[in-house]
């Protein structure tokens, strides 16, 4: 039964994993592709970008939470079974913290997406008219908010390929 809930709760894991790298992977080629078409706005193109990239942060604050709660679920697995924590080393240890560390703050980057910058940008695009276009001003700030979450973004991919890249690790020195 250990290695059933092992397994399982391994592979829901990297999923989560695999998304959380995804997401921003994405995202960041939505934006890459929208930026080759000027910054005069293309309403329809630009509302289902808006459309995209609000859920897609959600998405994100999803996979990392399950990435967190099963990171923490293999050592209490262990423990459920064997009354005891496993002795590991201290290199896992410090990968583990690591990883623990890298993924609150992705979590807390997706959080103010959630709830402060995606807000704003969605109340700005929702002053604009499909019919015309809008005034510089607010346009401008518009783009500013749009690259802020773009930087914000990069640094979760960043962080995301990170986690991936140091997970190994636990694998070989336990």
């Amino acid at each position: 039964m250990e290695k059933i809930l092992y397994t399982v709760n391994l592979a829901i894991h990297i999923l989560a994993a695999v998304f959380c790298v995804a997401a921003p992977f994405y995202q960041l080629r939505w934006v890459k592709q929208r930026s080759k078409l000027g910054y005069p706005i293309i309403y329809p193109f630009d509302r289902a970008m808006e459309n995209v990239l609000g859920l897609q942060v959600r998405l994100c604050f999803t996979f990392i939470t399950i990435m967190i709660i099963t990171g923490f679920a293999f050592p209490l697995i262990h423990y459920a079974f064997h009354g005891k924590w496993r002795n590991v080393s201290s290199l896992s240890l410090v990968i583990f913290s690591a990883k623990t560390v890298l993924a609150f703050i992705g979590l807390a980057i997706t959080a103010h997406g959630i709830w402060f910058l995606d807000p704003v940008i969605q109340k700005t695009f929702a002053s604009f008219s499909p019919s015309e276009e809008p005034p510089d001003e607010l346009l401008n700030r518009f783009w500013a908010l749009r690259a802020k979450r773009k930087k914000l973004c990069q640094f979760c991919f960043g962080l995301a390929l990170t986690i991936v890249i140091i997970t190994p690790i636990l694998r070989f020195y336990k």
